[in-house]
Order: structure tokens, then sequence, then C-alpha cells
């Protein structure tokens, strides 16, 4: 991205805007990027005249560097643990069961729907009355590279071979080289490093037939270069963003 607008670049920080030209043509750079990744999004001015050029302009610049045309990377959404709709969560889920607690503000004085509701659920978290099922955790487990989408929930079971839970997004981390996923499982069984297993389907299975082992850990799974909001109240000791 230097190479494309100049080294002014460099001093866009997390969140920041800055004008520039691509090819002649003016854009809107921000410095944002996918899952906690350092990267850029370009906002193409007049794009019906100009957003051809500006493509192609920053393909030949980066084709010295390798740059390939992607999807978003999956599994940087799952190692960064943000949700996906329809598989992490949906209109029935509360923030409180996907790791999104600290989006209930505590300071709030103004109203909102669903206050009441989500504030009884706080309660009665705090009290150690858990109200729901399930709870999302992050897993890492074995099996064979997972490098496709899965076209289903696949099952959990605890250690007695009871089923208890399921796989919401699962995929192959190259960084810790390890299948890793985000799920659902009873709150019971939700601390870090409780073991687990996974009936993983047969072209990720290590045998036919045989769940594949998998322990509880921390999400997100790697740090992130601009870590979020929650991450952020975390780290300074908070379970709310306020």
């Amino acid at each position: 991205m230097v190479d494309v607008v100049g080294q002014e670049l460099n001093d866009l920080p997390y969140y920041g805007l800055m004008e520039a030209e691509i090819d002649g043509c003016p854009v809107l750079i921000s410095q944002t990027g996918f899952s906690g990744e350092k990267g850029y999004e370009v906002y193409v001015r007049d794009s019906t005249l100009n957003a051809e050029r500006v493509w192609y302009a920053i393909r030949g610049i980066g084709a010295r560097y390798g740059l390939r045309v992607i999807a978003p990377g999956h599994h940087r959404r799952i190692a960064a643990g943000i949700l996906s709709w329809g598989q992490g969560m949906d209109a029935e889920t509360s923030p409180f069961q996907v790791n999104l607690g600290y989006q209930v503000l505590r300071k709030k004085t103004g109203d909102y729907v669903g206050k009441k509701a989500l504030e009884e659920q706080r309660e009665r978290i705090e009290s150690g009355d858990y109200p729901f099922a399930l709870t999302m955790v992050g897993l890492k487990m074995g099996g064979k590279p997972i490098t496709d989408y899965a076209p289903d929930f696949w099952l959990i079971s605890d250690k007695g071979g009871t089923r208890c839970g399921y796989v919401t997004s699962p995929w192959w981390l190259p960084e810790l080289e390890t299948n890793i996923a985000l799920a659902r499982v009873p709150w019971n069984k939700s601390e870090i490093g409780t073991k687990l297993m996974v009936e993983l389907p047969e072209p990720y299975a290590d045998r036919y037939g045989e769940a594949v082992a998998a322990e509880v850990c921390e999400v997100p799974f790697v740090s992130s270069a601009h870590p979020s909001a929650r991450e952020q109240a975390k780290a300074h000791g908070r379970d709310s963003a306020d």
C-alpha cells in the first residue's frame, strides 16, 4: 500500500482516514482490516468511472508481492472470534451466550429494546445461575486439516461419550497448525482446558466413525494487530465496554 499511495500511509492510525489518488483517481483509504489484522480498505470516488482503473492499478503493483484476489479469510474470522450470522448467532441469541456480553453496557442509563431482559440475564449469570442451555467457546481439535466450509453443525460429546453441543464454525489455522472452531457447549463444560470430543465427517476424521479430541481454549485464538473492544475491555479488567 505504501507503493500504491506513498509513505504517508505509515502515519495513518487505526480507523484513520486519508485522501489519496491511485492512478490519478481520487480515493479514500481507511486503516481497518478484517478480523483484527492490520489492513486497508480503498473507497473509490466516482466509482462508476474509476473503479476498474483503481482495481488494476492495485493489482499491478501488488503482483510483485504475490497479491491474490480472495474472499475474506474464513479462518481469520474464526481465529478472531467474529461471529457469522446464521452460524454463530441469530435473532434468538443473547450476547451473553456468544462472548458479546461486553456490549451490554453497565453504565448506560438510557432505555433500549431488551434492556430489562439483558440486565436480568447478567444478574442471573453473576449469581451462578446461567440462564441458557449452551454457551459459545473456542476449541482446538484434532483431525485432518479442515479446508472447506462445514455444511452442517458437527456434534460434540463429553469424555464419557454423551452428546452435549455442536460446532458452529470450524477451520484449519496455519499459525497454530491445528483445527480450530467456535462451538456451543453447556456452561459447566465451558471452562478453559475442558476436554471434549468432536464428531468430524469422514474427510477430516483421523479414523472413520471415531470422534477426535478437542479442548476448550481462549478466544481469540491468536493475538490481534488491532485488539477489538472486547479484547481491550478484558485487558483492562472490565466485562463491558463502558
